[in-house]
């Protein structure tokens, strides 16, 4: 199989990003929505981004902010892409992609459906993940069976998949062999308390996936 690329999210800290970049991780995930435990300011994702810069990608969490309020953060840090987790629109994804890669995250709820995916297929990737009143980061996954991931995959031929929602050491292998994503994106999974990331369970996280990679070559 191809390599399962790894996102980390809710990073708060300068030494969690820098510990998931000596790890492997592809892409961090810094969250802009006041109403999440792992809320961070644009002054320290300018810190972030300053000590990790061109090491690896930045994703900025987004949920119902103005488009051009989301434009403005994203320049200034600066962001690769933005990950919208709100109502916002198809006509809203194609704004922002005029600039960064967008990732757009749905809840897979009895509104989700395969026509509703295909709405997105202006962004870079589609995020799936467990709904929960705090828009991502809730630690609980979803029955990753009831998603027709083939069909989604037909209807975004050029979109990553992002799996999200509840991932951890434990049950990343099955994660992978049910979907088989193109990117896992991990947020509670590795922390030792809300918005602190632990390196040790990085590192276990990062280890697993390589793992299930090395068993299917």
């Amino acid at each position: 199989m191809s390599t399962v690329e790894i996102k980390i999210c809710g990073i708060t800290r300068v030494s969690d990003a820098l510990a998931a970049v000596e790890l492997g991780a592809h892409m961090i995930g810094l969250n802009f929505y006041a109403g999440s435990p792992r809320h961070i300011s644009l002054e320290l994702a300018q810190q972030i981004a300053a000590a990790v810069a061109g090491r690896i990608k930045l994703a900025g969490v987004f949920v119902n902010m103005n488009v051009e309020d989301v434009l403005s953060i994203a320049r200034a840090v600066p962001l690769h892409a933005v990950q919208l987790h709100g109502g916002e629109s198809p006509q809203d994804c194609l704004t922002l992609a005029s600039e960064f890669d967008v990732i757009r995250a749905l809840k897979v709820d009895a509104d989700f459906s395969v026509a509703r995916a295909s709405e997105f297929a202006v962004c870079r990737g589609l995020l799936l993940d467990t709904p929960c009143t705090t828009h991502g980061g809730s630690g609980q996954s979803f029955d990753w069976a009831t998603v027709e991931w083939t069909s989604v995959r037909r209807v975004l031929p050029r979109t990553k998949l992002f799996l999200a929602g509840g991932l951890h050491t434990g049950n990343i292998a099955e994660a992978i062999a049910a979907v088989q994503p193109d990117v896992v994106d991990v947020c509670s999974g590795v922390e030792s308390t809300k918005g602190i990331k632990s390196v040790e369970k990085m590192r276990d996280f990062v280890a697993a996936v390589r793992a299930v990679e090395r068993q299917e070559q």
